[in-house]
């Protein structure tokens, strides 16, 4: 008894010295995560934060339920997809895509193609026109509202979102685009109405109220609550005008602003004809529209009238060159979305450069196609739809040829000056 005791002695003072170093390894190891971690983040080595921060709960969930079979459970979905989409049964395809989504949300490749698979593969299955509309809108949808929100700063996906409005809405490539090109401006004159017919000048101060109602209730939630709750506080005669809606039964919402844009008779004709001269009715509309911009289309109406007022221009110069943008067109919303992704992934120490360059080139072809054809005369009902050229985006579009001549020689030539006006007729 005694020498076994003597010997589990021993062997407990060997064991001690190596408990004492693994024990001052690990503390080791902790004290340095912290500067190993913010090197990370000053690398640019880290995804957006943790992978797991800021995910909705069902996708958070889905990842964790997984764990490390994540990438073999993708590879399994995206075969299984692949061969329902060319045996037809495209729903049930689609419905594989939003849990190859789901399981890899930081993954900008999975929502550029998917989206684009819905846009311009899924679509042709059929030859019905809203019906086609129906997978071009979910495939905007898709990014728009999911991808980039999870993924704000992957500028492939802002590549790829203003590649389908400038070739799947705007170009000719399918036969049903004019289908397209009107059901967007039925969606955007019904949000915004139409726009004043003043320039650049009169486009900007209509749109300032709504990027002004963003940014105090939608954007600075420091005082808390929620935002209509801060309007109505700041607006209290507002609340009179949402009782009278309530009255009839309506919510303050979309048809609220299809009413507002028709400037028709309708259910809400007398309400309209009673407050359109308030100041209230004005301030409603536009936190109304600022509302359904964030929540409905991932919008910033300060984004938008920046591209409006000018300051989009990025060449260090300091010039502003105004883009009288019509919100009904494709061009607009192309414009609006390669701009922002140029903008967003400037801080990158490791830009996609193949992304930034057809962001890029997407940007000059809308406004080249909007000096073309960017002025649009449109009835509500869809019928009318002519465009007409737009000269006053032709400054813009030579500024945006310098600068990409200034940072794609190679490719872009330098634009020429313009020759001299003839003297007399």
């Amino acid at each position: 008894m005694r020498a076994s005791r003597s010997e589990n002695s021993r062997a407990s003072g060997k064991a001690s010295p190596y408990l004492l170093a693994g024990a001052a390894l690990l503390t080791t190891a902790a004290l340095l995560l912290g500067p190993i971690n913010r090197t990370r983040s000053e690398l640019q080595l880290r995804a957006h934060g943790a992978l797991s921060e800021n995910l909705p709960p069902d996708i958070a969930l889905a990842q964790a339920g997984l764990g490390t079979f994540r990438a073999l459970a993708t590879s399994v979905l995206w075969s299984r997809a692949t061969r329902l989409q060319s045996e037809g049964s495209h729903f049930e395809a689609l419905r594989l895509a939003d849990w190859i989504t789901r399981l890899q949300p930081r993954f900008s490749a999975v929502w550029s193609f998917q989206a684009w698979n819905m846009a311009f593969n899924i679509s042709l299955a059929t030859e019905l026109p809203a019906e086609r509309w129906l997978w071009v809108r979910e495939g905007v949808a898709l990014l728009r509202d999911r991808g980039i929100p999870l993924n704000p700063r992957e500028v492939d996906l802002y590549r790829e979102l203003s590649h389908i409005f400038l070739r799947k809405l705007s170009g000719s490539s399918d036969v049903h685009h004019l289908h397209y090109q009107r059901q967007l401006a039925r969606q955007w004159h019904a949000l915004l109405g139409p726009p004043p017919g003043e320039g650049a000048a009169g486009l900007e101060s209509w749109l300032r109220p709504v990027a002004e109602a963003s940014e105090l209730y939608l954007e600075n939630s420091g005082s808390g609550g929620l935002p209509l709750d801060r309007f109505l506080s700041d607006v209290p005669r507002a609340a009179e005008l949402l009782a009278q809606l309530e009255a009839l039964g309506v919510a303050p919402g979309e048809e609220v602003l299809r009413e507002a844009a028709a400037h028709e008779p309708g259910r809400l004709a007398e309400w309209t004809e009673r407050n359109k001269e308030t100041p209230e009715y004005a301030r409603l509309l536009a936190f109304l529209r600022a509302r359904s911009l964030a929540k409905d289309y991932n919008m910033d109406p300060r984004w938008m009238l920046t591209l409006m007022k000018g300051d989009w221009v990025d060449d260090g110069k300091g010039e502003k060159i105004p883009l009288p943008l019509d919100w009904r067109l494709p061009e607009a919303h192309c414009v609006y979305w390669a701009s922002l992704g140029l903008h967003r992934s400037r801080g990158l120490l490791r830009p996609d450069e193949y992304a930034s360059f057809y962001c890029r080139s997407n940007l000059l072809s809308a406004l080249s196609l909007l000096k073309d054809t960017g002025q649009l005369t449109f009835g509500r009902d869809g019928e009318v739809y002519r465009r007409l050229p737009a000269p006053g985006f032709a400054p813009a579009l030579t500024r945006a040829l310098k600068v990409a001549a200034q940072k794609y020689p190679g490719i872009y030539p330098e634009p020429e000056a313009s020759p001299p006006a003839p003297s007399g007729n």
